[in-house]
């Protein structure tokens, strides 16, 4: 376990400036990839039918996870047990009180220096698209447009799991990671090639959750 811990206290982060999206994009695939052999337990939560090899896939609903369990609450995990936790695009389906609750039960679990890597939309990029989008309205007065932009924000809502209850972006991220004892190590966005601009966020665990 050891050996898997000196493999990731230290990353060599992609370069993002001056580079096209796509090639960051793919840097960092690759470095994800690489950070789930390095591991020795790692935990993806509300893996729904996305399954990341190496990783333990963790949801409350999908019948077709490693283990079912609510990200809110890994009591089947010893404290300082996890090297990695990964969630795409669940962290905005929880209330408030539900994101610190599981901020709080992520850094529980979480080794000393053990990482968090978190993807969701970004409230940021979504609201430049809102605006620039409501500048040519007058001009091309497409509904269906405005509409699939304020999804982006809060969700298709089709059913109950796709309402999102909670929107960041990086700095709103950054301060709330803080404040649960994770420092944030790398962030971009846009992240992965979706139609809903995503922030990618990898922090450590450095201090004492509040």
């Amino acid at each position: 376990m050891s050996g898997a811990a000196d493999h990731i206290d230290k990353i060599r982060y992609p370069r993002t400036s001056f580079r096209l999206r796509r090639r960051v994009n793919a840097d960092i695939d690759k470095l994800l990839a690489e950070l789930r052999k390095r591991v020795h337990t790692g935990l993806h939560l509300g893996s729904g039918s996305t399954k990341l090899e190496g990783l333990i896939n963790c949801d409350l609903f999908d019948p077709e996870a490693d283990l079912k369990a609510d990200a809110k609450d890994l009591s089947m995990f010893a404290d300082g047990s996890i090297d990695l936790i990964e969630s795409h695009h669940m962290i905005e389906h929880l209330s408030f009180a539900d994101t610190e609750s599981a901020l709080k039960e992520w850094h529980r679990v979480l080794r000393p220096r053990g990482l968090l890597v978190i993807s969701c939309p970004d409230i940021f990029r979504i609201f430049l698209k809102w605006l620039g989008y409501s500048a040519i309205y007058p001009l091309f007065p497409r509904q269906e447009k405005l509409d699939f932009i304020i999804k982006m924000l809060v969700g298709p809502q089709q059913h109950e799991g796709q309402f999102h209850r909670n929107a960041f972006d990086s700095r709103r991220m950054s301060q709330l990671f803080s404040r649960h004892g994770f420092s944030v190590e790398f962030s971009f966005s846009p992240y992965s090639e979706r139609p809903t601009p995503s922030l990618l966020v990898i922090a450590r665990k450095t201090g004492l959750s509040q």
